[in-house]
């Protein structure tokens, strides 16, 4: 049986180790981003702007991963990683949010760490007992100053052989 008093107790507030990204916060990345996402803005664009011109908000979070190119196969400490205990195997994300605290330079070298902030169980059609799960990446530049923070919402749940092996009907 699931305890969340217990695991409440244990893990609210836990905070893993502060990954440090492989490569600082650089043009052509920005570029190639901006081309992505279509934002054709030549501040972001140009040589001799994007150095005097913060980072697109919206690509700090990409500087913020350990392993940018080539790909780490572990970017980034996730829920699963750590431990907390959880009901089932079945994830989903419900939401994103990102909140841009200072501006992000060409030569900024970005860190990045998780925080869980808020677990609860709430029903939903996939499991009557979902544990739902809040963390925030805190993003922080070289001088440990917090730029961007990220919060994300997730939703675990038992999947239908989860249900099928404890042998009690799904309601």
């Amino acid at each position: 049986m699931f305890d969340l008093e217990a695991v409440s107790a244990q893990w609210l507030g836990f905070t893993t180790e502060k990954m440090t990204a492989k490569y600082p916060v650089e043009h052509e990345p920005i570029r190639r981003h901006c081309q992505m996402v279509g934002n054709t803005n030549p501040l972001y664009l140009e040589p001799g702007y994007v150095e005097k011109t913060p980072c697109p908000p919206t690509a700090i979070p990409i500087f913020a991963l350990s392993g940018r190119l080539p790909p780490d196969p572990k970017p980034r400490t996730t829920v699963l990683d750590i431990g907390l205990p959880v009901m089932g195997q079945g994830f989903t994300n419900m939401s994103r949010e990102q909140e841009y605290l200072k501006p992000v330079y060409v030569g900024d070298h970005l860190a990045m760490q998780m925080r869980i902030i808020e677990l609860y169980q709430k029903p939903t059609r996939l499991d009557p007992d979902s544990l739902w799960i809040v963390t925030e990446d805190l993003i922080t530049n070289q001088n440990d100053e917090l730029v961007c923070l990220v919060r994300n919402t997730l939703l675990n749940f038992r999947t239908d052989e989860e249900w099928t092996a404890t042998g009690v009907t799904k309601p």
